[in-house]
């Protein structure tokens, strides 16, 4: 069992195909989907799956949710299971918005490519992410980098990430200690103030763990 999550008008042989319907999409005009979902909605059993795909889908998540559905991602994989995301390369592209050798065009197509098209309600990115933070993150929820691939498409800077469940014991416990260091690290400094955001980081992260765990 082989999942892609957000296939868009992507369709990959052997997978499971999961997208919004096509009333949600503006631009995509048709749809290859086996299955119509809320990616945050969706529940499988535990060990259940071999492979989990998305495509520029993970930054659409905001913070605490994406670190939770890592969390729940590592728990619907098979012992030794894939989780293979594709992103934007925020830093790559930042560097390129504020070199003074860019192009205003290029300068405009790299502000997309960090915030989003916002053609939809959904087409919004709500992170950034680099190669050493996403493996950093996939390490505190249980999984080793097997490969790490940057890529250009249409002037656009993208990470593909490829890690492997290692950890086939950890328990819904461990998920929100995990989510505690991990959000943690976006705290200024331990004060009153930031210690409330980090729980209120956490009611959100634990709201969507329990949501699909």
């Amino acid at each position: 069992m082989k999942i892609h999550l957000g296939c868009g008008e992507r369709y990959l042989e052997g997978y499971e195909n999961i997208d919004f319907p096509s009333t949600e999409h503006t631009v995509q005009k048709t749809s290859v989907a086996d299955k119509y979902a809320d990616i945050v909605e969706l529940k499988y059993e535990k060990s259940s799956i071999d492979e989990i795909r998305l495509h520029h889908v993970f930054e659409h998540f905001e913070r605490a949710q994406a670190a939770a559905l890592v969390a729940v991602w590592n728990n619907w994989l098979k012992d030794g299971g894939i989780l293979h995301i594709e992103v934007p390369d925020f830093f790559r592209t930042a560097i390129a918005c504020i070199s003074p050798f860019t192009t205003h065009h290029k300068r405009m197509v790299g502000i997309r490519h960090i915030f989003g098209s916002q053609e939809a309600k959904w087409a919004v990115h709500f992170d950034g992410y680099d190669s050493f933070r996403l493996k950093k993150m996939l390490k505190i929820f249980g999984f080793e980098i097997i490969k790490i691939k940057k890529n250009s498409w249409r002037g656009t800077y993208n990470i593909e990430i490829i890690a492997r469940k290692t950890n086939k014991n950890f328990s819904k416990e461990d998920c929100l200690n995990a989510g505690r260091i991990y959000l943690r690290q976006f705290c200024v400094d331990q004060s009153e103030t930031e210690k409330i955001m980090l729980e209120s980081w956490m009611k959100n992260f634990k709201s969507q763990l329990d949501k699909n765990y």
